[in-house]
């Protein structure tokens, strides 16, 4: 991660013309971009932030937006999210401009998309490495989120203790927005006590909306509906739209069903972490919830939600009574498979 690259460069003034800012953890890149904005606010006069994307603009505009100074003057900051989506032959005019950067203009490129591979590539993005300013935010490992976490809280006056961070990530899940935002309130609710214990952490977090789905997935195994009804109602009470419901079901029953192939290829729970890209705590929760269920009724559960889907969509009932009546339905039909799930 390249967050102490920036820091450096923040702290000596050596802040550079044009980065790069790159990698899935899109929440750090959005968190160093406000620290480069809020540095440049500070230290410069700063006119105007601009954002642009790169499905809508062709690179030549954006760096010509970057060479257009300001009508009053002062600095300006132009991000330009996307870039992953030119092409080569796009990327040619950035060569020119790298060779004489405006001197007003704080330009950075963000290619969430962009792979570490990618970037050594490329002349253009290599350039921007050898000069510090391609700086790099890859998914954090399920240690790394730990330690994250633990930092997080530090800087905020508190200190987890032991298991507590832990108990977050398996809670809420390994999305460090999410994580962040679990985290503030984690911290507004223990007032001036100091230490956040696992005990806490566990009590406060355990009704996430990420810790919640997996509870409505896995009352879909269960013999009637009493508990995914239940559980229903609660992510309504957090305020989850219907809509997202569906989705949010729909992506885990996919899972699963990848994960039902990789049980088949006998793979373990560190191998399936890596096929799926999840953390390793989640893989043995899918391992765990896959075994109650056959490929062809996660299917048919798949094909379901999507007629509920466009049912909400085309307004054919109130959502509420759709999702109510999906649960049952999808409980009943797991309460009538007969054997083992081994379809």
């Amino acid at each position: 991660m390249s967050q102490p690259i920036l820091e450096r460069h923040l702290k000596k003034g050596t802040v550079q013309p044009v980065y790069l800012c790159y990698g899935e953890e899109e929440f750090l890149i959005r968190r160093a971009l406000a620290r480069l904005a809020g540095w440049l606010a500070q230290r410069d006069e700063l006119a105007a932030k601009l954002f642009l994307d790169a499905a809508e603009t062709p690179l030549a505009d954006a760096l010509n937006t970057a060479r257009s100074p300001q009508l009053w003057g002062g600095r300006q900051f132009v991000v330009l999210w996307g870039v992953e989506r030119y092409k080569a032959k796009d990327l040619t005019p950035l060569a020119n401009y790298l060779d004489a950067p405006s001197t007003w203009t704080c330009l950075v490129l963000v290619g969430v998309g962009l792979k570490a591979k990618e970037v050594q590539a490329s002349d253009l993005w290599r350039r921007l490495l050898d000069q510090e300013a391609a700086l790099a935010f890859p998914r954090l490992r399920e240690g790394e989120v730990l330690k994250w976490l633990e930092q997080e809280a530090k800087q905020q006056g508190k200190t987890l203790g032991p298991g507590a961070a832990r108990v977050l990530v398996e809670t809420v899940g390994p999305n460090l927005a999410d994580l962040a935002q679990e985290l503030e309130k984690l911290i507004l609710s223990t007032g001036a006590e100091l230490l956040i214990t696992a005990a806490t952490a566990q009590k406060m977090v355990s009704h996430s909306r990420v810790h919640t789905i997996f509870e409505l997935v896995e009352s879909l195994g269960q013999s009637g509906p009493e508990r995914g009804l239940k559980v229903l109602y609660r992510l309504m009470e957090l305020g989850e739209p219907a809509s997202v419901i569906v989705v949010m079901l729909a992506r885990q029953i996919r899972l699963l069903l990848r994960t039902r192939e990789a049980l088949a290829q006998r793979l373990d729970a560190a191998a399936l972490a890596k096929d799926l890209g999840v953390p390793s705590f989640v893989a043995e929760k899918l391992q765990r919830q896959a075994a109650q269920f056959s490929s062809d009724q996660l299917q048919q559960q798949l094909l379901r939600l999507q007629e509920v889907d466009q049912q909400i969509k085309t307004g054919m009932a109130a959502p509420h009574l759709l999702l109510e009546k999906v649960v049952m339905e999808l409980c009943r039909r797991s309460a009538l498979r007969t054997g083992p799930a081994g379809h």
